[in-house]
């Protein structure tokens, strides 16, 4: 059997998106990969007979995503960007003809059917089409990683469109909450249009509730308004419309406040949480370079078993969970280790549900809901994974300072120098919060294939472990968050004697770059660290980031009028302490943490002479290494591993 090979990137593909037809015969699914001699993305639609076991590829070449059938499973809707827009086009299952049905100038971001087949709904961008060549705002949020600078009067709307004619009629606003899937859904009848959509239109303010448009009259009801703030959306309808589902909090929106699930009775107006006796994050926050984008809902209604059913990230796993009316609630933990996608069967107690694991990079699997038996049935990469080897996970927890929990997962070099000790990687997550988890990550089994020990924390500030675990970075950005990952790595260093304690190298993006500039200014314990789309400097980074004016604020408790402790936090403050090589990396359309972070951090090691190397990528937003170009995707690991050989002295 071969080793991971950083190459190997290009090859590998991804399911996405199932939907059954309302026969339950067949299925729809989005095949994701890289054509390997262009190195661009591409989207498949395949149609897998479930009696027959046969696939076929109904639509090949772009990106084209998100299938639904219509209610009689004789044609479906699905975005492509072949105009080089995402538009809606329609496909006859009897005759192959494609049509398209939309030619909005900002392109589709989601669609959904209208019951009666001849409409359907769909989310879009709206902006001032006559604006001058040059820029100008009065906003405070007007620029957006991946998007770039936004027009003053532009905003997100939800339209109907016909499929006989390109009409739309422009219904409402709408928002999406941070983790959530689906702005809209629509009731079985055809009555009501249910949506999410900010509460204010306030910069400051992100909360989001979820709202019910009366298609005919247009009047519309605030469902969520007990809450009074927070954030609301994924609606979900029982059969019959009594009872709508939702995800959201009701605290006011800030990414370390849990997601819940709640249930609404349309009859009473009356708001029940039904998550209330689990201290865990509802939506799937685990972190990989191999999970492709998904359109399912996170939130959907079982007609057989009467019950909800979504997506739960705990324990560094990401799991199906079923919750009843009633909020008694079961888990299928056998499924996984990390469930990206589902999709319910329209008459029987099953689910479609795409998986991922360490050794696995993407499978579709049934399973029986009731008998919990599974069922596999597609695997896109069978023939890769038989061919190579994989790294295992090995769970570990350390104790912190304070008594609390330092969980994560050692990953075990696959080949080694026999006569001297392994390196080891600590690779630090972003977010903060997100999660290490036991999926696929072709970083990880690289590293691990070229001989090194990986460490993945969740250190304070991570998903998966409660939310007094999850605020303990709020405020306090390299205090506890950063004793908890030298402490992990001590208690790992004890255990495991085949780590050689003089070979250690660090890496982490976002967040985690920025844990990774801040421990070089703590520490010099490691060989060489490796820094990515990172912040160095928070007073700078609170007028230059796209959120910067309001998350940086939040995180540090402190904003520009009051500069100090944003200052204390910064790296920046402190770069005359470091004594290890720096290799920075940062794409150029980075407006989540911008490219002056990287020129700032940067420029101060080499004014101070410290060894550093700086790589900056064009064309390339705060993505780069899970959606970027590929051509750069192997570029940086390249240049990683490269940089970590040069800095062992072992080795050279």
């Amino acid at each position: 059997m071969s080793l991971i090979e950083i190459s190997d990137l290009l090859c590998l593909k991804t399911i996405s998106t199932p939907v059954y037809q309302p026969q339950g015969d067949s299925v729809l699914y989005v095949e994701n990969g890289i054509v390997e001699k262009t190195q661009e993305y591409y989207s498949s639609i395949y149609l897998y007979n479930s009696l027959e076991k046969t696939k076929e590829c109904l639509i090949h070449g772009g990106k084209n995503t998100s299938p639904l059938w219509n209610r009689e499973g004789s044609s479906f809707l699905f975005l492509s960007d072949e105009t080089g827009k995402n538009q809606a086009y329609l496909y006859t299952l009897a005759t192959g003809e494609i049509k398209q049905v939309s030619a909005e100038k900002q392109g589709l971001q989601q669609i959904i059917w209208h019951p009666d087949n001849l409409h359907f709904f769909y989310s879009t961008t709206r902006k001032n089409e006559n604006s001058s060549e040059v820029f100008i705002t009065e906003k405070i949020d007007y620029i957006s990683n991946g998007q770039g600078l936004l027009d003053d009067e532009q905003k997100n709307v939800i339209c109907q469109g016909k499929l006989d004619n390109f009409e739309t009629e422009e219904i409402t606003a709408c928002s999406l909450g941070y983790g959530l899937h689906k702005i809209m859904t629509v009731s079985n009848d055809g009555q009501y249009l249910f949506y999410e959509r900010f509460l204010l239109e306030d910069s400051f303010n992100q909360d989001s509730g979820l709202f019910r448009m009366n298609l005919g009259t247009k009047s519309e009801d605030w469902l969520s308004a007990s809450a009074k703030k927070g954030m609301f959306g994924e609606a979900a309808i029982s059969e019959g419309g009594r009872y709508v589902g939702t995800i959201g909090t009701p605290i006011s929106y800030h990414t370390s406040n849990q997601l819940g699930l709640s249930v609404i009775d349309l009859r009473t107006q009356q708001m029940t949480s039904l998550s209330k006796k689990l201290d865990v994050q509802v939506s799937d926050f685990a972190v990989s370079d191999c999970k492709p984008t998904t359109n399912n809902s996170l939130l959907q209604w079982s007609n057989p078993l009467k019950a909800f059913f979504t997506l739960i990230s705990i324990e560094g796993k990401v799991s199906l969970y079923c919750f009843s009316l009633e909020g008694d609630f079961e888990s299928y933990p056998e499924v996984g280790p990390h469930v990206y996608d589902f999709t319910l069967h329209p008459t029987k107690p099953k689910a479609l549900l795409c998986c991922s694991a360490p050794d696995s990079t993407s499978q579709l699997l049934v399973l029986d809901l009731e008998t919990r038996k599974i069922t596999k049935w597609l695997n896109p990469n069978q023939s890769f994974e038989e061919e190579k080897q994989f790294a295992v996970y090995q769970k570990i927890e350390a104790k912190a300072n304070d008594g609390g929990r330092i969980p994560g997962y050692l990953v075990r070099p696959l080949e080694k120098t026999k006569q001297v000790g392994a390196p080891l990687i600590v690779n630090i997550h972003g977010g903060p919060y997100t999660m290490h988890g036991e999926t696929f990550h072709h970083e990880i089994q690289q590293m691990a294939a070229a001989g090194y020990f990986v460490l993945l924390l969740n250190p304070r500030g991570s998903f998966g472990y409660g939310q007094d675990h999850l605020k303990g970075v709020v405020g306090k950005y390299g205090e506890e968050d950063y004793s908890d990952i030298m402490t992990a790595l001590d208690h790992v260093l004890a255990k495991e004697p085949e780590i050689d304690e003089n070979r250690l190298f660090v890496t982490g993006g976002s967040y985690g770059g920025f844990m990774v500039n801040w421990i070089v200014t703590q520490t010099n314990r490691f060989k060489a660290a490796i820094t990515q789309r990172s912040m160095s400097n928070f007073v700078s980074m609170i007028g230059t980031s796209d959120i910067g004016y309001y998350f940086f604020v939040e995180e540090n408790a402190a904003d520009i009028i009051k500069p100090a402790k944003l200052w204390e936090k910064s790296p920046l403050a402190y770069v005359g302490q470091v004594e290890t090589p720096v290799l920075v990396m940062h794409g150029e359309e980075d407006y989540r943490c911008p490219m002056e972070q990287a020129e700032q951090w940067y420029r101060a090691l080499k004014y101070q002479k410290k060894e550093a190397k700086f790589i900056r990528f064009p064309n390339s937003n705060h993505e780069l290494s899970r959606t970027g170009k590929p051509a750069f995707r192997l570029i940086r690991l390249k240049e990683m591993m490269a940089w970590f050989k040069q800095h062992d002295d072992i080795t050279n």
